[in-house]
């Protein structure tokens, strides 16, 4: 254990950048620990079930996850599985989005639904690739549904996490900050502290942060914001192949 940032620079381990490996295994420490205490509970964090994690990401889009909430019992006792969802009266699903605001999404879940069915016999591709080619589908959709749904650490990467990234790692790319992720992932359980990330993010390091109750206050150097050059990953697709391209944040 070591109390402050200059201390681990001086300890003589592998170093990753600026930092030493124990750096990131207290920070991984500090992320879990909070975690645990002040984490948001929702029902989809309770589970590791793929088809939820990839439906409820759509129902998350531009929409407050406390209204998810109300609807997610709803949704899930309604439509079990993807071939349920797939098998949906388009008239039932746009009434039952038209709750969350947004109508159109009813229209892509379907049509993502009949596509699992269609390409991958049913079951959600545990794949970035796959999952990619997958109508409505992006980079920070992908990377939940193998992070938390199919047990793979893969980093998890909004807004919110960038935030962190940046005054924490002075990171201002995305293909970074998943680098720095999967780093402390080695260090802990990988849904842990992605949750930790997020919500570190939404809660405390916001755009004014809450320095004084975050459990980094005292190892993190506070590099300021650097919005204007942030650069996070998008799908591209070209020609019928899909690409990530790290653009600038709008």
């Amino acid at each position: 254990m070591f109390n402050d940032k200059r201390a681990a620079r001086n300890l003589k381990l592998d170093m990753i950048g600026d930092e030493t490996l124990e750096y990131y295994e207290e920070i991984a420490r500090r992320l879990e620990t909070w975690c645990a205490k002040n984490c948001r509970r929702y029902p989809w964090r309770e589970t590791n079930n793929p088809y939820i994690i990839l439906i409820t990401e759509f129902l998350l889009q531009r929409t407050k996850a406390d209204t998810v909430v109300k609807v997610f019992d709803y949704m899930f006792s309604k439509y079990k599985t993807v071939q349920e969802l797939a098998l949906a009266k388009e008239e039932d699903l746009r009434s039952f989005f038209d709750r969350l605001g947004l109508v159109y999404r009813s229209e892509r879940v379907l049509e993502t639904a009949k596509e699992i069915i269609e390409k991958y016999g049913g079951k959600i591709p545990c794949d970035m690739e796959k999952l990619l080619s997958l109508k409505g589908v992006g980079v920070y959709m992908a990377s939940a549904v193998l992070n938390f749904g199919c047990n793979q650490p893969t980093p998890v990467v909004d807004k919110n996490v960038m935030r962190v990234m940046n005054r924490v790692f002075n990171v201002i790319s995305e293909r970074e900050a998943r680098r720095v992720i999967s780093i402390l992932y080695r260090y802990g359980d990988h849904r842990l502290i992605a949750y930790a990330l997020i919500d570190l993010g939404a809660l405390l390091c916001k755009e004014t942060p809450q320095c004084n109750i975050c459990p980094l206050k005292d190892i993190c150097p506070k590099h300021p914001l650097r919005k204007n050059m942030w650069r996070m990953l998008r799908k591209v697709s070209r020609r019928g192949k899909v690409n990530l391209e790290e653009q600038p944040v709008k």
